[in-house]
């Protein structure tokens, strides 16, 4: 019933007008758009641009209602194995899969099950500040191994490796967040042997794998050699909608174990039961994957607007990178102007980012800051990249 009901969905997006937004919804959202400011610093989906209409005829099995399979319903785990199999060019298979609350969940899952407080964990510079912030809450001790133009640097890594036996290593190898640097397919292959010859889980948080803008890129890194400890975390969040709180692991071999035998799952069966039927309608016919595609053009027009904004505003001083998909566009001062102390200035010329010290886990990063063009349409970006333009033109 529910997949007859689905495939009379209106597809298009659902444009709301911010003022009505925000008195509609000012008591639910997590953060919402400040009225004094364009916060460029927000790394969340646009909610004008969250597909209401894909939800309003869908109903769920009654299976879904009880307690489920520990690794998640079956039924959606087959059917998103089937879509990021097309979606990466690779075979996954339903058993490597296995559901999570969100890619936030899936990070303290594995922080639970895979390290004890004072271990350590080997995490990029810079990286996912609230990655951080997790690892950090579990006890763990982080530290940072230096990146180059194309990832994480494998001999700064494997010397990280041998002077501190990581519990793990936390990677985001694909539209990287905060520098938008995509790992190819030579430095995947080179750090998933790393991982496999010194026995060491690499915990890769992908969620941003599908939002490719032109040319898909490398696979996950879990597709890359099934005898390696590799943990390939993906995210609807950032592809569908937040509120789901629906998200997956992928790994082969005995890497799931650990996670599937945490008491969590044993006392209330596999997460998101429900949501999981609901996203797994949609990807059934193809209206996820139809609005998945018209929202990566639309992010793509962003991030053409917001780099060539940022480029002719800021000038020849900075360094401004052109991702190939996801969220965020990584700048930086070659002169050495230290961004954070400018970040209340801007604020006061009506306009905000995150600085790149937020990134980092040995306060790096003072010339750069992260910026993102998925919170806001083209108008209002190009408004917060003349007001940037201002801010630093003045010091």
């Amino acid at each position: 019933m529910a997949a007859r009901q689905t495939r009379d969905v209106n597809l298009a997006l659902v444009i709301v007008k911010p003022h009505a937004f925000r008195q509609s919804y000012n008591m639910s959202m997590q953060i919402l758009k400040p009225d004094d400011r364009i916060d460029l610093g927000v790394g969340q989906p646009d909610p004008a641009l969250l597909p209401q209409s894909l939800f309003q005829s869908l109903s769920i099995p009654r299976q879904s209602l009880a307690y489920g399979q520990e690794a998640g319903a079956i039924d959606f785990r087959e059917r998103l194995a089937q879509w990021l199999s097309a979606d990466v060019r690779q075979t996954v298979q339903a058993s490597d899969l296995l559901v999570t609350t969100g890619s936030s969940n899936a990070l303290d899952m594995i922080c639970s099950r895979l390290a004890k407080p004072g271990d350590t964990v080997l995490v990029e510079d810079p990286t996912y500040f609230i990655a951080l912030n997790q690892l950090r809450e579990h006890g763990l001790k982080v530290v940072a191994v230096p990146m180059d133009d194309r990832g994480l640097q494998p001999e700064a890594l494997e010397q990280a490796i041998q002077q501190h036996a990581p519990a793990f290593i936390y990677t985001v190898p694909t539209y990287h967040n905060p520098t938008g640097i995509t790992q190819p397919d030579e430095r995947r292959r080179n750090l998933v042997a790393m991982a496999k010859r010194y026995a060491c889980p690499l915990i890769a948080d992908e969620v941003y794998q599908c939002l490719y803008f032109d040319q898909p890129p490398p696979p996950p890194l879990a597709c890359y050699d099934r005898d390696a400890p590799v943990l390939s975390v993906g995210s609807f969040s950032k592809i569908l909608a937040p509120g789901l709180r629906l998200g997956w692991i992928q790994a082969s071999g005995d890497a799931l174990q650990p996670l599937l035998n945490a008491a969590l799952l044993k006392s209330g069966g596999g997460l998101a039961p429900v949501t999981s039927a609901i996203v797994g309608s949609l990807i059934e016919t193809g209206a996820f994957q139809q609005y998945l595609q018209s929202l990566k053009q639309i992010l793509k027009t962003r991030r053409d607007v917001l780099w060539q904004g940022l480029t002719t505003e800021l000038g020849e001083r900075w360094q401004i990178n052109r991702p190939e998909g996801g969220y965020f566009i990584w700048a930086s001062q070659r002169d050495g102007l230290s961004v954070a102390d400018l970040r209340e200035a801007a604020i006061h010329q009506g306009v905000s980012f995150l600085a790149g010290t937020k990134f980092s886990a040995n306060n790096n990063f003072v010339s750069s800051m992260r910026v993102c063009f998925a919170w806001y349409d083209a108008v209002e970006l190009e408004q917060a990249c003349v007001r940037l333009g201002k801010v630093f033109a003045d010091h």
